[in-house]
């Protein structure tokens, strides 16, 4: 068993937790656009995959852990949990690159397998590190497993209670259930409601209380914490091949050991006109024109971005997120200001690819539109629902249902 030490208190979310570990990706049914969920009965598959960049192949081990809706781990055993409970397990797909500048090995682990099989609803974490070294922790993927008993329907307007058609929109949501599922629930206490945007973290909500609870039925309208900053597309680019610009790119050049995609300059934006566009709110598609395998024949490439924003900015920093950034907020996401030519830059290495991505501003208790990008009631966000239920003396949060509403 993998000893986690600190990391039992913290909660977990997708990222990389060593420099070498690039493009780590949970994807359920073969669609990025899908939330990473398995469901209850098996309908549903799903994978893990990340890169090791070098040119060594180091064998590396994984453990899969169940977290209370907090996504700390809870205090159940594996034996609760894992219809096998040998961990740690081996990863045993593991491929190099072919025929790129950058040398890497692909690794990938697909859920449920022969190994691991979830028996419960919930949260799952999994933990992967070098085979000897159990301590050495070089990435964290999690998933879900929802038991899918829950119907959730809402909406989304303009029409807040904080102002009309202006910087914000708000939810009503409707969850229902039937008396088989659960005939003695009690929502006021026993219900956890978890809305995010467009995935984010850092200004997800919780859901106290029901506004009103009618039979097998609850609402939550008219609530401060359903009321966000409707916010502005996410920014788009694409570097597919290294002979022609794509989509947002100015141009390219190579400078050893990788090309560099040099991003059209970005502008600050928070009193500009509403602009429609299609983006896929923040995700992240791996692709390379003329290879027969992107998981391994797909380049890797320095993506340098710019933006034109005031020298001082409210909050501190301006941090470049994206599901690349796995919405970091530290040294690796930070832009940098360069005092001679008044712009902010920063440059990440990426596999090629379709990428999204915003510019947000700390504030206290999250991230900010405001300040870089505007807010626009007309913005099409997604959000994401989760139902978490707790009744009195479980050991663990169960996942009743998950929702997406536009």
């Amino acid at each position: 068993m993998v000893c986690l030490g600190p990391l039992k208190a913290q909660p977990f979310y997708t990222h990389s937790t060593h420099p070498r570990v690039k493009t780590l990706q949970v994807i359920a049914e073969d669609d990025f656009e899908r939330l990473p969920i398995l469901g209850f009965e098996g309908t549903t598959t799903l994978a893990v995959s990340f890169d090791y960049l070098s040119d060594e192949q180091p064998l590396i081990d994984y453990t899969v852990i169940h977290c209370n809706a907090a996504w700390e781990r809870d205090n159940l055993d594996e034996l609760d949990y894992l219809e096998s409970s040998f961990q740690p397990q081996h990863v045993e797909t593991v491929t190099p690159s072919f025929n790129t500048f950058v040398q890497y090995t692909h690794y990938e682990v697909a859920f449920p397998n022969d190994q691991v099989k979830p028996t419960v609803s919930g949260n799952y974490a999994v933990l992967f590190h070098l085979q000897d070294e159990p301590d050495s922790l070089l990435a964290v993927a999690t998933f879900m497993v929802s038991e899918e008993q829950m119907i959730v329907s809402g909406s989304v307007s303009g029409n807040t209670d904080i102002d009309f058609n202006a910087l914000h929109q708000q939810l009503t949501l409707q969850i229902g259930w039937t008396k088989d599922v659960s005939p003695y629930l009690n929502p006021d206490t026993e219900l956890k409601v978890l809305v995010q945007q467009n995935r984010r973290r850092d200004n997800q909500r919780w859901l106290d209380h029901p506004s009103r609870i009618e039979s097998t039925q609850v609402y939550y309208e008219h609530q401060r914490q359903l009321i966000f900053e409707a916010g502005n597309h996410w920014r788009r680019f694409e570097f597919t091949n290294h002979r022609y610009p794509g989509l947002g790119v100015d141009h390219i050049r190579y400078h050893a050991p990788v090309y560099y995609a040099y991003l059209n300059r970005d502008e600050a934006r928070p009193i500009a006109n509403y602009r429609y566009d299609q983006d896929q709110h923040g995700r992240y598609l791996v692709h390379s024109l003329n290879v027969d395998d992107v998981d391994t024949e797909a380049d890797y490439f320095m993506a340098m971005f710019s933006l034109d924003a005031p020298a001082s900015v409210p909050g501190g920093g301006i941090y470049l997120v994206g599901d690349f950034t796995y919405q970091e907020t530290d040294a690796s996401t930070r832009m940098e200001y360069d005092l001679e030519s008044g712009m902010y830059y920063k440059e990440v290495l990426l596999k090629a690819g379709a990428y999204n991505y915003q510019y947000l501003v700390p504030v206290q208790g999250g991230l900010t539109t405001s300040a870089i990008e505007g807010n626009h009631y007309e913005t099409p966000n997604e959000y994401q629902i989760f139902i978490y239920y707790h009744p009195f003396a479980s050991r663990y949060d169960r996942l009743l249902g998950v929702a997406v509403i536009r």
